[in-house]
């Protein structure tokens, strides 16, 4: 009896051992899987300058940002009109987009200036052609002169849009509607010309 006593002590010391040995791994196990390291990394981000667009906006993506849609045409069409004894202004449609965007934090200006409308023999004085415009503003730095209006835009360059203010980026646009004083008796045929934007 006695000699099972002591066979029976030690099987239970040796599954004492073991338990030990055992929680003694899982602890460790445990340690080492939430112990934290820590290290440097380093990280570098770059932004380079854009640049200054100016355009004729046909494409329409810019539609939803200034809540309207430009004519898509790449010509302005001032329309045609029977000939008459009598002096006559018309009109282009009003939504010929023009678009300038500043990704170059510059200060900047644009002019612009009509030639005079020709055919082949005839012509329409520059001086007789003029703009009206609605300005259809976007974020950025205020504009320093953003006329939407010149009676004659053909015997000097006008003023379009400046901004003088380099520190800050924009986006604005004015859509423009082209004004043509037709003389008394001007001959038929079809007139063309240009607008020259500087800037």
């Amino acid at each position: 009896m006695k000699r099972n006593f002591k066979i029976q002590f030690k099987q239970w010391h040796v599954v004492v051992l073991f338990v030990c040995v055992l929680w003694t791994s899982i602890a460790l196990l445990v340690q080492s899987k939430w112990e934290t390291h820590a290290m440097d990394v380093n990280t570098t981000l770059g932004i380079v300058p854009g640049s200054l667009l100016f355009e004729k906006d046909t494409s329409g993506v810019m539609d939803s940002y200034f809540a309207h849609s430009p004519s898509t045409l790449p010509a302005i069409d001032i329309g045609s009109y029977s000939v008459n004894l009598q002096a006559n202004t018309v009109s282009s449609s009003p939504n010929h987009r023009f678009m300038i965007s500043d990704m170059a934090w510059s200060a900047f200006m644009v002019t612009l200036q009509s030639s005079a409308l020709t055919t082949v023999w005839w012509s329409i004085d520059a001086s007789k052609i003029g703009y009206t415009g609605t300005n259809r503003l976007g974020t950025g730095k205020t504009l320093t002169v953003a006329p939407t209006s010149a009676s004659d835009i053909g015997t000097a360059p006008v003023t379009f849009v400046a901004r003088n203010d380099d520190a800050w980026l924009s986006l604005y646009a004015q859509e423009i509607t082209l004004k043509v004083n037709i003389p008394a008796a001007q001959k038929p045929g079809t007139y063309t010309g240009i607008i020259i934007f500087t800037y």
